[in-house]
């Protein structure tokens, strides 16, 4: 399931936030903040509010860190277990 939602995520980043990259060009593995995609704070609110539309989720306060974005991959990691588990409840 990581791999799906790690594609949602690029298609998230690239058709919605204004960061002018195309998909091609997103590497999973680089930081989302600083010398990576160089997020700041209101993307990163933006980016929290589509994942949370587009999975139909509440993300937990658990896992609003830094550890969890951290790159696209963590960040997938993290939303692949927010989806089970509210889907177990």
């Amino acid at each position: 399931m990581t791999d799906e939602v790690l594609e949602r995520i690029k298609r998230i980043v690239v058709d919605d936030l204004d960061v002018n990259l195309l998909y091609e060009d997103l590497d999973e593995t680089v930081p989302l903040f600083e010398e990576g995609l160089a997020l700041d704070s209101v993307l990163l609110v933006e980016l929290i509010s589509f994942l949370e539309k587009r999975f139909d989720i509440v993300l937990q306060d658990e896992v609003l860190n830094m550890e969890t974005f951290g790159s696209l991959q963590s960040l997938a990691r993290a939303i692949g277990e927010q989806v089970a588990l509210q889907r177990r409840t």
